[in-house]
C-alpha cells in the first residue's frame, strides 16, 4: 500500500510539474454549429495535421535621407535578429508523432474510422495535387519556419500561394472532400510555435528602433515576416513583400451545402490568447537601434553634408535544451487539441 501510495505521489508531481510548464489557456470557438458534427457516418478523414515551428525571427526599421530648413540628416536602419542554435530533430519528430497518435487513438475511441490517403486520392478534390507522407521536419518557403510531419501521416498538397490565406474558414477544400466521402467527418488541425515577438516604440525620435521580444508559445494567430515583407495596403499590391498569417486551430467539417457551397456542420476552435510554454526559453528581448546624423548648415558654415548612411544590427542566438522545447511543443498542442474534441464530442 505504501508502495502504491508512493506511485500515486509521484504521477501526481509529474503531472503538477508538467502542467506548471503551461500559462493560462483561454479557448474560443467561431460560435458556428449548423448541427451536432458527431450525427452522421462514423469515417474521418484527417485532411491536415500541420505542425509548423519558428527557428529565426528578424526585423527591421528604417528611416528616411531628408532635411528641414537649413537641417539634414541622412538614412539610418536597425536590424534585430533572433534564432534557435540548438534543437533536437528526433524529440521534435517523436513529439509530433506523438500529438498524432493521441488525436487518432482518441477519435477511434469514439468510433470512428480512418479514412486512408489513398482511398481520398481518388477524389476529383485533389486531382492535380501532390502527396507527402511523414516522418519529416523540413523548411518550408516562409522565412525561419520549419514544419514536422508525423510519421506514417499521408498529406495532399498544392504549393502555396502568397495570396492565399492559411487561416481557418476560407478554404472550401473540406466541405467538398466531405460531400465525395459520402459525407465523412473532415478534420484540419494547425499548430503553430513561435518564440518572438516584435515590440512598438512610439518614441524613436531620430533614430531607426527595433525590438524583438523572447517567449515560448503556442500562437493563437502569427505573421511571419522578413527584412523583405510587410503587412498591410501594400503586400496586396506587391506579393513579394506580403507576411503570411498562420493560425493554431482545430476544425471540423462534414457535408457541402448544394447552394453556395457552405459546410452543412463546421466547428473551428481557437484561443482568445497565445498559450506560453515556460521552462524552456528565458523571457528577453533583442534591442537594434541607430540614430540619424544631422547637420545644419549657418552663416559661417552655409554648405553641410552627411556621407552615407547609419546602420546597427544585434543578433542573438538560444540554446534551449532540445528535449524540454519538444516535450513543451507536446503539452501545449495536447490541451489545445483535447479540449476542442471534448467540446465537439462530448
Amino acid at each position: 500500500m505504501k508502495k502504491i501510495s508512493l506511485l500515486v505521489l509521484a504521477l501526481f508531481s509529474f503531472y503538477t510539474l508538467s502542467a506548471q510548464d503551461l500559462g493560462k489557456f483561454q479557448p474560443k470557438d467561431d460560435a458556428f454549429k449548423s448541427k451536432k458534427l458527431n450525427d452522421g457516418i462514423k469515417k474521418l478523414y484527417i485532411s491536415s495535421f500541420n505542425i509548423n515551428f519558428e527557428i529565426y525571427k528578424e526585423a527591421v526599421d528604417k528611416k528616411e535621407a531628408g532635411g528641414f530648413g537649413r537641417s539634414i540628416k541622412n538614412a539610418a536602419k536597425a536590424k534585430a535578429a533572433v534564432g534557435l542554435a540548438t534543437l533536437e530533430k528526433d524529440a521534435i519528430q517523436s513529439k509530433a508523432d506523438q500529438l498524432y497518435k493521441d488525436f487518432v487513438d482518441d477519435m477511434k475511441s469514439r468510433g470512428y474510422e480512418i479514412i486512408s490517403a489513398e482511398e481520398a486520392g481518388n477524389t476529383d478534390t485533389y486531382q492535380g495535387w501532390k502527396k507527402a507522407t511523414g516522418p519529416s521536419v523540413y523548411e518550408t518557403d516562409m522565412t525561419g519556419i520549419l514544419s514536422v510531419v508525423p510519421t506514417g501521416y499521408s498529406y495532399f498538397y498544392k504549393d502555396r500561394n502568397a495570396l492565399s490565406s492559411t487561416l481557418a474558414g476560407f478554404d472550401k477544400t473540406p466541405q467538398s472532400l466531405s460531400q465525395e466521402l459520402q459525407d465523412a467527418l473532415v478534420a484540419d488541425v494547425s499548430l503553430v510555435y513561435v518564440f518572438s515577438a516584435v515590440g512598438n516604440d512610439w518614441n524613436v525620435g531620430n533614430q531607426a528602433k527595433v525590438k524583438l521580444y523572447i517567449n515560448y508559445r503556442l500562437a493563437n494567430l502569427y505573421n511571419v515576416t522578413d527584412e523583405n515583407t510587410s503587412a498591410g495596403l501594400t503586400s496586396l499590391i506587391d506579393k513579394n513583400k506580403q507576411a503570411v498569417a498562420l493560425n493554431s486551430y482545430v476544425s471540423f467539417t462534414r457535408g457541402k451545402l448544394k447552394i453556395g457551397g457552405s459546410a452543412e456542420s463546421q466547428y473551428s476552435g481557437f484561443m482568445k490568447s497565445d498559450l506560453e510554454i515556460s521552462g524552456v526559453l528565458e523571457k528577453d528581448k533583442v534591442v537594434a537601434y541607430s540614430k540619424q546624423t544631422q547637420a545644419t548648415a549657418t552663416l559661417q558654415n552655409p554648405i553641410v553634408m552627411i556621407r552615407g548612411d547609419n546602420y546597427s544590427e544585434t543578433t542573438k542566438w538560444l540554446e534551449p535544451d532540445g528535449k524540454k522545447y519538444a516535450e513543451g511543443m507536446y503539452l501545449a498542442g495536447s490541451e489545445f487539441i483535447k479540449y476542442h474534441l471534448n467540446e465537439v464530442f462530448e
